[in-house]
């Protein structure tokens, strides 16, 4: 029996908040309506881009005179999603590496000043360290008169922050456990829907702690961090890393709260999008039918996923 504070998801239901509704339709699946632009977010949500897989990067010595550059690292998977920020910003380059990272650079200094005026006083992170010191560089070697604004403490759901937050190191999934799982488990099945974030302890740009900012992502969602050590290969060596788990069923409602607000605009939409549907599975017995439809979703879900669709990216944050 799922818990009396929740109830499960069904096709004929409509969240809607500031704007923005997502709707369930028997026989059409899931629709995205927007019915207020996302304009004014566009900073909010390149700051969190930036602070998740983004890097302001200076160069030192003889070339300081050259602008600071703004590089966005990415997959294959969203390079859409990269490409109409590119129209968007109407600049930069977006190059693919032999090993599959893509990266998105900014390099002309008219647009790193045009991108930090967008995101100054939207950094949540230890990042902000970098962007300070861009700023100076800017306004040393290009007059640029940019000011320092501090840390953005408004709640999270404040503005579209997290969304660029979670394109970058968000994960959704579904469990299955038991008798879902496997024909032959005996044990009852149960379906998990799991939004997840995880980061290193220290920021490796300075070595400040990620923990406070993780932690008010983490209260907004009511859950606690786990704290934990890894073995990374791209850090060679183990870490020391942070995580928390939305994974109760009282809590989704938290999860699609937010989104609808501010949507994500990456591939990770997609899953996400698969998440919601799985959420009208939990909570009951599932038919024979409805097991082999949970473990589809599932199977569609993340590097299985091999159908992209990018109508969202009509959507997208604008200045």
């Amino acid at each position: 029996m799922f818990s009396p504070k929740f109830k499960p998801f069904n096709y004929s239901l409509i969240i809607q908040a500031k704007g923005y509704s997502l709707r369930y339709i028997r026989g059409r699946g899931i629709r995205y309506v927007s019915t207020n632009s996302t304009q004014s977010q566009l900073g909010a949500y390149l700051a969190g881009l930036i602070e998740g897989d983004g890097s302001i990067i200076l160069r030192k010595g003889d070339s300081e005179k050259i602008s600071p550059k703004i590089v966005f690292t990415f997959g294959k998977n969203d390079l859409p999603m990269y490409e109409r920020l590119k129209k968007i910003l109407n600049t930069g380059s977006i190059y693919i590496e032999k090993n599959g990272v893509c990266r998105y650079s900014i390099t002309s200094s008219d647009a790193v000043i045009r991108v930090i005026n967008l995101v100054n006083g939207k950094f949540r992170t230890p990042k902000i360290e970098a962007l300070y010191k861009a700023i100076d560089n800017l306004n040393k070697w290009r007059d640029a008169k940019l000011l320092k604004l501090p840390l953005d403490t408004s709640s999270i759901d404040s503005n579209a922050w997290l969304a660029g937050f979670i394109d970058t190191d968000g994960h959704f999934s579904i469990k299955l456990t038991g008798e879902y799982k496997l024909d032959d488990y005996k044990t009852r099945g149960r379906v998990q829907c799991v939004f997840s974030v995880n980061q290193c302890q220290e920021s490796r740009l300075n070595g400040e702690s990620n923990i406070p900012f993780m932690s008010k992502i983490a209260e907004y969602f009511n859950v606690n961090l786990c704290f934990k050590e890894q073995n990374l290969p791209s850090l060679k060596g183990r870490t020391k890393r942070i995580d928390f788990y939305v994974q109760a069923d009282s809590k989704h409602y938290l999860i699609v709260s937010y989104l609808t607000k501010y949507p994500l605009m990456g591939s990770k939409w997609l899953n996400y999008l698969l998440y919601l549907k799985g959420l009208k599975y939990l909570g009951k017995r599932l038919s024979r039918e409805e097991i082999i439809e949970i473990r589809a979703i599932k199977n569609s879900m993340n590097t299985k996923r091999t159908e992209f669709n990018w109508n969202h990216l009509d959507n997208y944050y604008l200045e």
